[in-house]
């Protein structure tokens, strides 16, 4: 079989071309439009159709005619033409319409070498130039497409360009360099910053003086600095009421744990051995007899320390005020009972080390005995810091309802009681500097524990 490819401006013109060349048992394969000149979409549209005939009837339509009177013999089919599904469309049909043959045309992939019948009325010495033309067009076109691929990427950039030419210039800023001794050149912001840091660390160690821990320490000195506007600068005294102020504002209270007039109270003191509980004990029941109490009745489970009873009978019959002494807890329940009518009973506890587990369970059925009960933990200001914590923490399962410092004549340093009180977020109720009863005890107050805080160092202090 011979296939060809031919070019023209129409089907028409191509169906003729078609039967000139391959014969009137030509068979069309394919049409399509393509577009020649080398100018892409602006190329011209030519019609392309490829055709095929069978070699056995090219070469019977190649024979000349023997007479123009007589009609030819049709030419014999090969078994190739005769098959129905090579058999689309023939030449000789006139009335056959393009529509009706493309929609014949079955799909043929791949593209086949087109070949262009010479044009009589074309001069035969221009082809030779046409051809020479294939690859001038061909390098032109390689460099439309790179100027296409420029101008692309300008237009995608420009964006960018834009918005850097639209950016102010950054400041070039040149290290700082370091300012001669006594020279003036340093910034205003320089100065606050160094004022505002050595002011920090002065606080610092104030509070520290004072034994404030030092993270505390650090904590209220930038609180306090941050109170300040940029020009105050306090010195001295100033500096001792700003830290007052600062310290009111966390130290916790819970004033008194009793007032003549309202609802009975009942409160027992626990606490290590040798805090001064006992003492404690007659201070209270002192300072509620001058205040106007006149209902007080004094018990003590201390069995273990006969000078401890004995000691709290003195008070007893100073004070003219009833002692009774506890050996079990049933017998707790009847004496609470038998004082009903009291306004204030005071029981003193026996001193329990934070490391007895026995002791402290044996001081929990006491103290369950009532609901109304309350237990007051009674620390010395004088212990190690760790082990108030540690002491502390063992007692916390009697839930303690506020703390009682004593022995704070004993102490150089009172920033125990501020680290204390923040550690364990328990409030103070009373303080105890000394032995005498009851000038000696003093109710906690937020101005008074900070006064006693920062008071021990006043006479380092200048206006």
């Amino acid at each position: 079989m011979q296939v060809r490819v031919f070019e023209s401006e129409d089907m028409n013109s191509a169906l003729r071309m078609i039967k000139e060349a391959l014969g009137p048992d030509a068979l069309i394969l394919s049409s399509r439009t393509v577009r020649k000149g080398g100018l892409g979409l602006f190329g011209k549209p030519v019609l392309e159709v490829t055709a095929a005939i069978d070699e056995a009837a090219a070469s019977a339509a190649r024979k000349p005619v023997a007479s123009t009177n007589s009609t030819p013999a049709p030419a014999p089919l090969s078994a190739t033409a005769q098959k129905p599904r090579r058999t689309l469309a023939t030449v000789d049909d006139n009335d056959l319409d393009y529509s009706q043959i493309w929609r014949r045309a079955p799909v043929i992939d791949g593209r086949l070498p087109i070949e262009t019948p010479p044009d009589p009325t074309r001069p035969t010495d221009s082809l030779p130039a046409v051809a020479g033309t294939v690859e001038p067009l061909a390098a032109l076109r390689g460099e439309l497409d790179q100027l296409k691929q420029m101008v692309g990427q300008l237009v995608s950039d420009l964006p960018q360009q834009l918005e850097q030419l639209a950016r102010p210039p950054r400041p070039q800023f040149l290290p700082p360099q370091p300012a001669a001794p006594g020279s003036r050149a340093t910034t205003a912001g320089s100065r606050r910053k160094n004022s505002s840091e050595h002011l920090i660390e002065q606080i610092q160690e104030r509070l520290a003086d004072c034994g404030v821990e030092e993270q505390t320490a650090a904590t209220i000195a930038h609180y306090a600095v941050s109170q300040l506007s940029a020009r105050q600068r306090p010195t001295g005294r100033q500096l001792d009421k700003l830290l007052h102020n600062c310290l009111c504002e966390l130290i916790q209270t819970c004033g008194p744990l009793f007032a003549p007039g309202t609802e009975p109270r009942r409160l027992a003191l626990i606490g290590p051995t040798g805090v001064g509980k006992t003492t404690t004990i007659a201070k209270l029941a002192a300072a509620y007899l001058l205040a106007g109490g006149k209902r007080v009745a004094l018990v003590t489970i201390d069995t273990y320390r006969i000078a401890a009873v004995e000691q709290l009978k003195v008070y007893g019959e100073i004070m003219n005020v009833p002692v009774e002494v506890v050996m079990r807890p049933e017998q707790l329940a009847t004496v609470l009972q038998r004082h009903a009518n009291k306004e204030l009973i005071l029981i003193d506890t026996a001193g329990r080390s934070p490391k007895d587990d026995v002791s402290l369970q044996e001081l929990q059925e006491f103290l369950a005995v009532d609901s109304q009960l309350q237990a007051h933990l009674v620390l010395s200001a004088t212990t190690r810091e760790r082990d108030l914590y540690e002491t502390f923490n063992r007692f916390s399962g009697l839930a303690p309802r506020s703390l009682l410092l004593t022995k704070l004549d004993e102490c150089d340093s009172l920033g125990v009681l501020l680290n204390l009180q923040l550690r364990t977020n328990c409030p103070l109720s009373y303080l105890g500097n000394g032995q005498r009863v009851p000038e000696d005890l003093s109710l906690a107050s937020a101005t008074a524990v900070s006064e006693l805080i920062l008071g021990r160092h006043e006479e380092h202090a200048d206006e």
